[in-house]
């Protein structure tokens, strides 16, 4: 018996099988963007960084989310920033766009998602004025392969608040779940 030995010569090529996952660096479709164009903010205080409408930093709270939009990967993350440093925000999933996605006047900000809400986590902006979710947003949400739904963060504008109400919303963010 011979034994197989591998050198640089001997070796003409390689083929890799390519194993690919359903992933995405932003799994989801921003809407309802408080920049005066659709819907009016309460007060006039559009924002111009695609987010909701400015708060008291003079910007709009911007929600993104990275990961995968996908019920097995487990990866999903909703990140916000332009928020008030210190501040509590409440990261939520509705199933509908209001307003067919141009939101209603709510607050400082426009509410975008709706129906059948369900409060999904906490969180405090840090001093940079940014906070992202840590739980498991598929299992909390009760997230099925198929669904559609659409995200926005709630948050406490308490000093600075534009209109006077003391809270603002983000811009809305859609996904659609996949296995």
């Amino acid at each position: 018996m011979t034994a197989f030995r591998s050198t640089p010569s001997s070796i003409k090529s390689l083929t890799f099988s390519k194993i690919s996952a359903s992933y995405s660096s932003d799994p989801g479709t921003s809407f309802c963007v408080g920049d005066g164009v659709s819907t009016p903010c309460p007060c006039g205080n559009p924002s111009t960084n695609g987010g909701g409408c400015a708060n008291g930093t003079g910007d709009g709270g911007v929600l993104s989310g990275s990961g995968a939009a996908s019920v097995s990967l487990d990866s999903l993350v909703l990140s916000s920033t332009g928020l008030v440093s210190g501040q509590p925000g409440l990261y939520f999933q509705g199933n509908n766009a209001i307003n067919g996605g141009l939101g209603n006047p709510f607050g400082d900000g426009l509410r975008c998602a709706g129906g059948g809400v369900i409060r999904l986590q906490v969180g405090f902006a840090d001093a940079g004025g940014a906070s992202a979710t840590t739980a498991n947003l598929v299992l909390k949400g009760g997230v099925i392969a198929g669904d559609t739904k659409r995200y926005q963060l709630w948050y406490r504008d308490p000093l600075t608040t534009p209109c006077g109400s003391s809270f603002n919303l983000s811009n809305g963010v859609e996904m659609v779940f996949t296995p």
